[in-house]
Parts: structure tokens; C-alpha cells; sequence
């Protein structure tokens, strides 16, 4: 159940006064909705009087034309404070006679009463007249019909005229409500006399003894076991505090025997706590070093698996390579040959042709049934086929051979610029395969380079993969994907390389991690985590250099790694 959010001694006054507040505003609310009533009855009856005898003389007078009196009969009307307007219509609805000179000769839009046009309609029609209330209950309209002289030979009379009261009971409406706050004032004093003297009796038998039951229980919380209440009565309050004064007295004999068996658990705990905690400490310890053992562990059994991995298949690419190569360069070098046998052949029988323009028939249906002439001048192009396939196959095989570097596992100078483009062209199927990604390449003029080609070539090779991948998993389908690479020379010992892509980014969050074992952000069996963290052992340790990685969420990422020209240079340093 919820908690009562107030205390007795303000609860107790709020909710007497909230309902003396209500019945207060009920009781002014009845007596000014039936003085309101009364003044719309009265005001209404009075209208109701007024219309039948003004009209009925109106009519009197017209009838014996004494207009002059219909005039005097009008103005008199003036006197009652109630009246607001009167006006005299006749059957065009055009004001005849008016309490206000001006609407006269005026049309029934151009006065007050254009709203109760429906109405004028109706009473014509009935010849009998109408009360109207106001929309806003503050004015009542008396509309009756004046019948005017009537043609000869006619039962109704031909033209009806409307006579329209105006009277505002705004002011008696205010004048009943003042009455009716008047009036209520009495019974407002009598109720809130009767408020105050339940709140005392409230006060003395129910909120003053509540409060010291409370301050009891505090007490009692607060440990003053010797603390009792003195409520006499037979009520429910004097029963709880009595209940009370028991729980008291119990928990007093009780508190005294625990406190005596909770100083001998204490000492004891105190003496198990201290061994617990060297212990926990002891444990703790061992616990921490099994860890970084285990860790250790791990990634050098993760590096090594990864550098047993690239050099086998170092090994593999070289062994397909050198397979591949000695075939390959046989048929490249004879392909040259054989191209120059078929054009001398294809000239011998140009030259034939010419000397014997008319072949016997034979040899004519032989030349149709082969094609002759669609042979001559697609052999060429054939051929020319096969050479350019040949040499790009050679470009591959040298590739691979470049990447794999086999024979330069040792410290050795060589172009960077090559080992770039060997690893783009084995990455070449990928960048083609999905997604039209374009290599963009802006090298700078670079000295060769000491280094481990084959492991800088596995750098390379993990990067420039991360950055096909992060461009695969792109959002931006309308985006142009693109690899950019950039090298630069520093300054005489030291030169850059820059692979930035223009993919998805890398969260803030995670960037300082992209370079720990086994961390990867690729779905589980895509990634190991050790890629990154190799390189940046490579870059680092092997090379002595700096591999750094900035990266923009939505905008790509790029690695920027510096090596020194000369290795001796930065073991010397």
C-alpha cells in the first residue's frame, strides 16, 4: 500500500477545508444558478407584457393613422431601465419608428436585431410572438407582430410590421450574483465554525496522541529501549500504545543477550576476516600472474600460428609461381615465333593469289568451306590475344613471386612501390569482385628502402584487406568507394606510407584498441584480431617505426605507417 505522503495535523485541517471549500462553492453555485433563473423569468414575463401591449397599440394607432402617437407611444418606452432598444419594422423589415433616432429608414442587416432575421419570418407567418434568450444568457429579445391597415376584402392583413425589444439583464445578473454571495454568507460561517470545532475535537483525541506513538516508535528505532507510553483509554490508539509498552519490555530482555553473543561473534569474525583476507590476497596474486602468463601465451601462440600461416603460404604462391613460370615463358617467348610464321604464311598466299587470280574450283569450295578470307584477318588478332594474355600471366607470376620474397626473409633494400603493387594485384579480384573500388595512387619519388620485404608486404596486405572490407560493409550506396595511397619522404632518414579509405570509420571508442591481440570488430569467423596487432609489432619492433591509425565515423579511415630508410640507422640510434 502506498504511504500517505502528509502527517495527521495537516492532513486532518486540508481535508476539512477542501470540503468546506466545495460545499461553500456548491451552495453560492445553487443560489446564484436560481437567481440567474428568477431574473430571466421575471425579465422574460415582463418582455412577454410589454411586446403584447405595445403592439396591440401600435396596431390601435396605425389603423386610425395617428402615426404621431405610435411615435409618443415608442419614445415612452425609454423610461424602463431595462430596455436597451426598441424598433418598429415594417413588412420590408425597414425601421418605422425607433427609442434611437438614427436607425431610422434603416434596413433590418444594418440594425442590431439582423441575427433574429429567421424569427421575423416565423412570426409573420404565426402572428405570434417571441421571447428570445441570447446565446451568452445576457440579453432577451421580444419579437411581435403589428398588423398594419388592412386591404379591403382581406381576412389577414397585407402587411405586417415587427415590433423587436432589446432588454440587457447583464446588470440584474450581476446585482443576483452579489445577492446570492449575500446570501450564502451565513451558511458559510455556520460550516466553517463546524470545520473548526471537528478539527479541535480531531486534535485532541486522535492527531496529539498519534504524534506521540510516533515519536515512540522513533525512539524505540533509535535504540532508547527504556522508553514507554503513557495513553490511557480504551480506544484503539490506547490498546496500540499498550501493545507497544509490551513489544518494548520484550525486545529490552532480548537485546541484552544478543549484544552479549554478538561481542563474541565479532571477535571471532574479527580473527576469520583477517585470515580470510591474507589469504584472498595470496590468491589474488597467483590468480593475476596465471593471467598474464595465460595472455602471453596466447598471442605468441596466435603470432606464431599467423607468421606459420603467411609462411606457408609464402611458400605455396612461390611453388605455384615457379610451376607456372617455366610453361608460361615457354609459350611467351615461342608465341613471337609462331606470330611471325603466320604472317609470312598469310603474305605467301597474298602473293599467290595475286600471280593465280583464277584457283581452279577446288580450291575455291576449299576456301568458302573454311572461311578464308574471315581466317586471314582473325588469325592475327588471335594470336595478338594470346600475347597479351601471356604477358599478363607473367605480371601475375612475377607478382606473386615479389609478394611471397622467399630469398628475402634478411634485411634487404628494395623499391616499397613494388611490394604496393604486388599485394594490389593479388588483392586485385576483390577490388572488382563486389564493388567498383578505385585505387588511387599518388607515389612520391623514394630511395630504396632496407627492410623486411616479406613482412612489410604482409603490412600491406592487412590493411589495404581491412579497407576492401570496410568499404564493403559501406552504407553510403551512392558514395564512390576509393582507396587512397600515399608515400612521401619525411625527411633523409625516414619516409611514410598513407592507405585511407572512405568507408564507415571507426567508433572513438575502440580506435585505441584496433592495434591489441585479438581484438576485431568483423563478425565472429571472419576476423582473428591478430592482423593489426602483427603489424604493429612488424612496424615497431622490426622496423623501428610508427604505425598510427585516424579514423572519422562516416568519413574513413586511414593508417599512416613511417619506417626508417636505413635499418643500421635506427639500431645505431
Amino acid at each position: 500500500m502506498k504511504q500517505f505522503p502528509f502527517s495527521l495535523r495537516f492532513s486532518i485541517p486540508a481535508i476539512l477545508l477542501i470540503f468546506g471549500t466545495i460545499l461553500v462553492g456548491r451552495n453560492i453555485q445553487q443560489e446564484t444558478s436560481n437567481s440567474f433563473q428568477r431574473v430571466e423569468e421575471n425579465v422574460s414575463g415582463n418582455a412577454r407584457f410589454a411586446g403584447e401591449q405595445i403592439s396591440g397599440m401600435l396596431e390601435y394607432l396605425y389603423r386610425r393613422g395617428n402615426i404621431e402617437q405610435a411615435e409618443i407611444a415608442i419614445s415612452k418606452m425609454q423610461t424602463d431601465v431595462n430596455l436597451s432598444l426598441a424598433l418598429l419594422y415594417d413588412r420590408e423589415n425597414r425601421v418605422l419608428l425607433a427609442t434611437q433616432y438614427e436607425l431610422r429608414n434603416r434596413s433590418l442587416q444594418q440594425t442590431p436585431a439582423a441575427k433574429n432575421e429567421g424569427a421575423f419570418t416565423q412570426v409573420r407567418e404565426n402572428l405570434s410572438g417571441q421571447i428570445i434568450l441570447s446565446e451568452d444568457k445576457q440579453k432577451i429579445w421580444a419579437i411581435y407582430p403589428v398588423p398594419l391597415p388592412i386591404t379591403p376584402g382581406k381576412l389577414r392583413p397585407s402587411k405586417v410590421g415587427i415590433l423587436w425589444l432589446a432588454y440587457d439583464i447583464s446588470r440584474l445578473k450581476q446585482r443576483a450574483f452579489r445577492d446570492a454571495l449575500y446570501g450564502s454568507l451565513s451558511s458559510t460561517i455556520g460550516l466553517g465554525g463546524f470545520c473548526i470545532l471537528l478539527w479541535f475535537f480531531f486534535e485532541k483525541t486522535l492527531t496529539r496522541r498519534a504524534e506521540q506513538i510516533v515519536e515512540f516508535s522513533k525512539k524505540i528505532a533509535q535504540g532508547e529501549l527504556n522508553q514507554r507510553l503513557n495513553i490511557q483509554g480504551s480506544d484503539e490508539l490506547a490498546q496500540i500504545a499498550s501493545a507497544f509498552n509490551k513489544m518494548a519490555n520484550w525486545i529490552q530482555t532480548n537485546t541484552e543477550a544478543l549484544q552479549a553473543s554478538e561481542t563474541a561473534l565479532q571477535e571471532a569474525n574479527e580473527t576469520l576476516e583477517e585470515r580470510v583476507k591474507e589469504r584472498t590476497i595470496a590468491l589474488s596474486q597467483q590468480k593475476n600472474k596465471l593471467e598474464e602468463t595465460l595472455h602471453k601465451l596466447q598471442q605468441t601462440q596466435a603470432q606464431l600460428v599467423q607468421q606459420e600461416k603467411m609462411s606457408s603460404l609464402g611458400q605455396l604462391v612461390a611453388g605455384v609461381a615457379h610451376e607456372i613460370n617455366n610453361p608460361i615463358n615457354f609459350i611467351h617467348g615461342n608465341i613471337v615465333h609462331v606470330e611471325q610464321y603466320t604472317q609470312d604464311l598469310l603474305d605467301f598466299v597474298e602473293l599467290v593469289q595475286q600471280c593465280y587470280p583464277n584457283p581452279s574450283s577446288e580450291i575455291e569450295d576449299w576456301a568458302d568451306e573454311v572461311e578464308f578470307e574471315f581466317l586471314q584477318e582473325d588469325l592475327p588478332k588471335t594470336i595478338n590475344s594470346i600475347k597479351i594474355g601471356t604477358k599478363r600471366v607473367r605480371d601475375i607470376v612475377l607478382s606473386l613471386r615479389n609478394f611471397s620474397r622467399l630469398d628475402e626473409a634478411e634485411l634487404k633494400k628494395v623499391e616499397l612501390h613494388d611490394g604496393i603493387e604486388s599485394t594490389l594485384l593479388i588483392l586485385q579480384s576483390r577490388l572488382k569482385q563486389k564493388l567498383a573500388i578505385q585505387v588511387v595512387k599518388n607515389y612520391s619519388d623514394l630511395p630504396l628502402i632496407e627492410c623486411y620485404p616479406g613482412q612489410l608486404n604482409q603490412v600491406f596486405m592487412n590493411i589495404l584487406a581491412n579497407a576492401i572490407d570496410a568499404l564493403e560493409t559501406s552504407e553510403g550506396e551512392n558514395q564512390a568507394r576509393q582507396i587512397t595511397i600515399h608515400t612521401s619522404r619525411v625527411d633523409e632518414k625516414w619516409v611514410k606510407i598513407a592507405i585511407a579509405d572512405n568507408g564507415c570509420g571507426i567508433s572513438p571508442s575502440i580506435q585505441n584498441q584496433i592495434f591489441n591481440p585479438f581484438f576485431t570488430t568483423k563478425p565472429v569467423g571472419k576476423g582473428t584480431g591478430m592482423g593489426m596487432a602483427i603489424s604493429y609489432q612488424i612496424i615497431t619492433e622490426r622496423h623501428g617505426g610508427q604505425l598510427t591509425c585516424s579514423s572519422t565515423v562516416g568519413t574513413g579511415t586511414e593508417f599512416t605507417i613511417q619506417i626508417p630508410i636505413q635499418q643500421q640507422a635506427f639500431i645505431n640510434g
